[in-house]
């Protein structure tokens, strides 16, 4: 096979994104493939840390969201608190990180199409995947990845399967750190992401129930209580995943 570009990235969301703006501002002709349209939105926590916004910066990336200095550990009756040493991380909402990263790649020139891989073929010059054939193939198609079944490194995952819901709450954050709090059966991840909007991220079992799960954290469920909900309960899962 003869190339006819240097990079394909399979996958359009902010991973492949960024690795398409990266592999395009080093010099190299590049395809993106994603199969949906529009800014994606998935289960998420939506922090950048201080050193992801810095390459986000690099990349000429700089989405708008709520400044985070740090991260809050909590538990009932006793909190820890660490604030960041190398500047401000940055909680921002997924669909707006999308959003930046999609005009920048645009700005760039990036070819980006809309078409779903179902079959890969490689020789020892290119590899080619939904009609184009690239020198290289990055891929950037998530937890569960097409590209890492098709060319066989799926492993079985082992030990506990973990799930993600995420849901938004409209009321103005109540601190600029990111809370990390535990029940006994679930984490929960709090995550200011605008001036009136905080993000609400659990991590448990298969088949948790969100409001469920949510009332086993006193301390934030309070903070909750009058707070309208801004959007449905998105999932994910199962979150371990090997190669």
């Amino acid at each position: 096979m003869t190339p006819a570009t240097d990079v394909l990235v399979v996958g359009g969301g902010p991973v492949g994104l960024a690795a398409a703006i990266e592999a395009r501002l080093a010099g190299y002709d590049v395809v993106v493939l994603e199969p949906r349209e529009g800014d994606i939105d998935k289960a998420c926590g939506e922090g950048l840390m201080p050193g992801t916004l810095r390459a986000l910066t690099r990349l000429g990336v700089d989405p708008g969201g709520h400044v985070i200095a740090g991260i809050s550990y909590r538990a009932p009756a006793r909190h820890v608190d660490h604030r960041f040493r190398s500047g401000p991380g940055r909680g921002v909402r997924r669909t707006t990180l999308h959003a930046a990263l999609r005009e920048r790649a645009a700005g760039l020139g990036i070819d980006v199409r809309h078409a779903r891989v179902t079959a890969l073929e490689q020789d020892e010059d290119a590899v080619r995947a939904a009609g184009v054939t690239a020198r290289w193939l990055l891929a950037c198609d998530g937890l569960h990845s097409t590209v890492r079944r098709l060319v066989g490194l799926e492993v079985p995952g082992r030990g506990r399967r973990r799930y993600g819901l995420r849901r938004h709450f409209r009321l103005a954050p109540w601190t600029d750190l990111v809370e990390v709090h535990w029940s006994r059966t679930a984490e929960a991840y709090v995550t200011p992401v605008a001036d009136d909007l905080v993000g609400i991220a659990l991590l448990g079992p298969q088949g948790m129930s969100f409001e469920a799960a949510l009332a086993g954290f006193p301390e934030l469920s309070a903070r909750l209580a009058a707070a309208p909900a801004a959007g449905s309960v998105r999932g994910a899962g199962p979150l371990r995943q090997q190669a």
